[in-house]
C-alpha cells in the first residue's frame, strides 16, 4: 500500500474552497519528461499513469490490488459500522496488514459474475443510517495525471445486481482541493447522468427526458465516456451506453485551469437515499489521454 495520509497543507481560499496554490510542486516532479507524483510523507516518486488498464484477473483478495505494479493505492469502505474517516482508515489498515474480515460492506475479486476471464470486482454498500449522506465501496487509483487540455477517455463494463435510488459508478477528481471536486458518472432513477460534483456551481449532464435509456439491471453493459478537461464552458461531456450515445453537451469540466484529476475511484463510490444494498460488479476498465477504439 502506498502511504499517502490525508495532507496536512497550508491552505489558501479559491472560490469558496480550500487548496494549497503550492500544490502541483508539492507533489509532482518532471524528469526527463516523465511527470511524477511525489509522496509528501516519503519524498519517494511514482510515475504517473496516463493509460491505465485493469481485468481484474490474477488477484484471490482486495489487498492483492494495492500495489505500484498494479497501479490501485487504496479503498474505501465507508458504511454503518465504519461511518467516519478514521473508522474507515483503521479499517482498511487492519484489511491490508492483519486480513481483518470485511464489517458490513465488501469489495472484492469475484468468480460470480465476469464479462472475460474468470472474475471481475465485486462491490457491495448496505444503505447508509439516517446521520450518513452515503456508504462506498470502492477502488482507488491516485497515480492518474489529466490536466487541462486533455481528453480522457474511460471505458468499463458494469454488472449491477441491485442498484440503490441513487448509486455513483466511477469517479475522477482532484485530491488537492477539499471535498475532492470532478466528474462522476451516477445512475439515478433508473438511468446514467454525469456530474460536475462537489464543486460551484454543481452542473448535472442528463440525458434527453423524451430520449432517456433505462439503465439495465441483471446483464453486462458497456459504458465509454469522453470528457474534454476546461475550466470554461467549452469542456465536452460524452457517454455512451452499449455503444449508443446518451450524452452529448457542453460545460466545465475541471474546477479551476491548473487543477490535476490524479484519483479515479469505481466500484460504489456512493450509495444513497435508498433503504436496502446495492451490488454491481466491474470488469476490463481503461482510462487514458488516448483515443478508446470503438
Amino acid at each position: 500500500m502506498l502511504n499517502w495520509q490525508p495532507l496536512a497543507f497550508h491552505m489558501t481560499s479559491f472560490a469558496g474552497v480550500l487548496y494549497d496554490k503550492n500544490f502541483y510542486d508539492k507533489n509532482f516532479e518532471t524528469e526527463d519528461g516523465q511527470i511524477y507524483r511525489k509522496d509528501p510523507n516519503t519524498d519517494k516518486r511514482y510515475p504517473v499513469m496516463r493509460t491505465f488498464r485493469e481485468d481484474f484477473e490474477n488477484a484471490s483478495t482486495l489487498g492483492d490490488f494495492i500495489s505500484l505494479k498494479r497501479g490501485w493505492t487504496h479503498f474505501t469502505l465507508q458504511s454503518p459500522q465504519a461511518p467516519t474517516i478514521a473508522d474507515y482508515n483503521k479499517l482498511r489498515k487492519q484489511i491490508l496488514t492483519h486480513n481483518k474480515n470485511f464489517l458490513d460492506n465488501r469489495l472484492e475479486p469475484s468468480s460470480q459474475q465476469a464479462h472475460t476471464g474468470q472474475q471481475s470486482l465485486k462491490a457491495l454498500a448496505v444503505a447508509p443510517t439516517a446521520d450518513m449522506v452515503c456508504t462506498k465501496a470502492s477502488l482507488h487509483t491516485s497515480l492518474l495525471h489529466f490536466v487541462k487540455g486533455d481528453d480522457v477517455w474511460f471505458s468499463a463494463w458494469y454488472y449491477v445486481e441491485k442498484a440503490g435510488t441513487f448509486n455513483t459508478l466511477m469517479d475522477l477528481e482532484t485530491t488537492f482541493i477539499r471535498n475532492h471536486p470532478g466528474m462522476r458518472i451516477c445512475l439515478s432513477g433508473g438511468a446514467l447522468h454525469f456530474e460536475f460534483a462537489k464543486w460551484f456551481p454543481k452542473s448535472i449532464y442528463r440525458q434527453s427526458y423524451k430520449k432517456k435509456i433505462p439503465f439495465p439491471i441483471g446483464r453486462w453493459v458497456h459504458l465509454k465516456a469522453r470528457l474534454f478537461l476546461s475550466d470554461q464552458k467549452d469542456g465536452i461531456i460524452q457517454l455512451w451506453q452499449d455503444d449508443v450515445l446518451i450524452i452529448d453537451q457542453r460545460g466545465q469540466t475541471l474546477p479551476f485551469a491548473d487543477a490535476v484529476y490524479n484519483d479515479l475511484e469505481i466500484g460504489l463510490s456512493a450509495h444513497s437515499n435508498s433503504p436496502g444494498s446495492a451490488i454491481l460488479y466491474v470488469d476490463d476498465l481503461t482510462i487514458s489521454a488516448e483515443h478508446l477504439p470503438d
